[in-house]
């Protein structure tokens, strides 16, 4: 059973006491990475917003505490609140960035960049895109199951606001997507909730949002556990025959 622990839109700063919509980002981000240490994941995604005023500082801060805390490789993305650069500096010699490929466990995970500078909606990109159908293609990969990340959901929530800042191009990488066998899961952030639900031609691929670590937004959907407006993750199980699972975690903010 191969373990992935998803967090996402922790929206650092670069002051280590700094408020982030009132709430103590980086406090709330060691807690966050404690549930590493409870779950013991084989690897950990972080699906967007690292760092809300897209500083090296924040960047920085981000660091530290995934070297002190964390043991398992770490793949990491930009959103619409970071600075994809900064982020690249900073982190890409430790964390698996965007673009990028992690094979865990006879799994792979393929991590996009999203972000569109100055907009709060994703773009991926026909480069983006052409590089996805190469990996996709790849005939020495073999039939291994794929889990894909990205910031910005790649259709509709139901949100009256988030969904006029989803992926842009979300046609043509569905488009890519809908007939790819081995795909199994899409993991993203931005949506600061719970969210799960599939494309009707493959319902077998589940489309997965996850809770922010710093504040839950309104929610479309029911909270599982009954605490929408916690900071939350989500673990990602994989077994043997390539079959996706996954629990909601939520933890108290202090």
């Amino acid at each position: 059973m191969m373990k992935i622990l998803q967090l996402s839109d922790p929206h650092l700063v670069a002051s280590d006491a700094g408020l982030v919509r009132g709430c103590p980002a980086l406090r709330h981000w060691k807690r966050a990475l404690e549930q590493a240490t409870l779950h013991q994941p084989d690897c950990v995604l972080i699906t967007g917003d690292l760092c809300q005023d897209e500083s090296w500082g924040g960047y920085r801060r981000l660091e530290v505490e995934l070297r002190r805390q964390l043991s398992c490789p770490v793949g990491v993305l930009p959103g619409n609140h970071d600075h994809p650069f900064l982020l690249n500096c900073v982190l890409g010699r430790h964390c698996t960035t965007a673009p990028g490929e992690m094979l865990m466990d006879g799994v792979r995970i393929l991590l996009l960049n999203s972000h569109c500078s100055g907009r709060s909606a994703g773009h991926l990109g026909k480069r983006q895109l052409d590089w996805l159908r190469e990996r996709l293609n790849d005939p020495s990969i073999g039939a291994m199951p794929i889990v894909i990340a990205l910031h910005h959901p790649p259709l509709l929530i139901g949100h009256p606001l988030l969904d006029t800042m989803n992926l842009v191009d979300n046609g043509p990488f569905r488009d890519l997507l809908i007939n790819c066998r081995p795909l199994i899961g899409i993991l993203f952030g931005h949506v600061h909730q719970h969210w799960q639900g599939f494309w009707p031609e493959r319902p077998d691929v589940q489309l997965l949002g996850c809770p922010s670590t710093l504040i839950g937004f309104e929610h479309v959907q029911s909270c599982p556990v009954n605490r929408a407006g916690d900071p939350g993750g989500r673990l990602i199980q994989i077994d043997r025959s390539g079959a996706l699972t996954h629990a909601l975690l939520r933890w108290p903010a202090d």
